[in-house]
C-alpha cells in the first residue's frame, strides 16, 4: 500500500486538473484557442522538485499557485463537498475508467519523486484539516496548488495527453459543466476558471 499511494495521489491530481481544465463553465478567456493541444498543457486541469526544469520556474509555480488560490477559493466553498457525487462517476464504464487509472498510473511513475513526495505530503496535511463541510484552509489549498503544479510539470506533455483522453470518454463536459455552474455562484465560477488557465500557462512553460 505504502508503495501505491503516490501513484494514487498522483493520478488524483492529474485527474483534477484535467476535469478542471475543460471547458465547463466559460470559454476561454481572450486569445486561447479550444484547441486539443491547449487542453493538453492545461491538463498538466501544486527549485528542487521540478526536476529537469530550471529553478526559476519555481517561483513562478508556487506564485501562480497562490494567485489561483486565492482566485479560485471563493468556489470552492460554494461547493457541496458531502455529496455523493464526488465519490463517485455516475453512469460511468468500468473499463473505461480502468483505462484513465491506467494512463493516470504510468503518468504518476514518470514525475519526480521529490515532487511526487512533496505533493502526498501536501494532501495529507490538508486531510487532517478537512472541516464538516469538507473544506480545506486556503493554506492547505494552495500548498497543494503548488505541489500539482511541480508533479505536473515533470512530466512529459504526451503522457498528460494520453491522460486527457482517457478522460474525455469518461465524463460528458457538457452535461457535468451545465450541471456543476448552476450549483454555484456564476460570478465566482468564471473567476476559477480564469486563474486556473492563467495556472495552466505558468506549469506549461515549466514542463518537460
Amino acid at each position: 500500500m505504502a508503495k501505491l499511494l503516490p501513484c494514487v495521489v498522483a493520478m488524483v491530481a492529474v485527474l483534477a486538473l484535467c476535469y478542471l481544465s475543460l471547458p465547463a463553465f466559460v470559454p476561454p478567456p481572450a486569445g486561447q484557442s479550444l484547441r486539443h493541444g491547449v487542453h493538453m498543457s492545461t491538463a498538466v486541469g501544486a527549485a528542487a522538485v521540478l526536476g529537469a526544469a530550471p529553478a526559476a520556474f519555481a517561483d513562478k509555480i508556487d506564485d501562480a499557485a497562490t494567485k489561483l488560490s486565492e482566485a479560485s477559493y471563493p468556489f470552492l466553498k460554494e461547493i457541496d463537498w458531502t455529496s455523493p457525487v464526488y465519490g463517485s462517476l455516475p453512469n460511468a464504464n468500468p473499463v473505461k475508467v480502468l483505462a484513465v487509472i491506467n494512463k493516470a498510473l504510468v503518468m504518476g511513475a514518470s514525475m519526480d519523486s521529490a515532487a511526487l513526495k512533496k505533493g502526498v505530503l501536501a494532501h495529507a496535511s490538508a486531510i487532517g484539516h478537512v472541516d464538516s463541510k469538507g473544506m480545506i484552509p486556503l493554506p492547505d489549498y494552495t500548498a497543494i496548488n503548488a505541489a500539482i503544479g511541480h508533479m505536473v510539470a515533470s512530466v512529459p506533455k504526451n503522457q498528460v495527453i494520453d491522460v486527457f483522453n482517457a478522460a474525455g470518454d469518461v465524463v460528458r463536459k457538457e452535461e457535468v459543466g451545465a450541471y456543476m455552474k448552476s450549483l454555484v455562484n456564476s460570478g465566482d465560477a468564471e473567476a476559477a476558471y480564469k486563474a486556473f488557465w492563467e495556472f495552466k500557462d505558468v506549469v506549461a512553460a515549466a514542463q518537460r
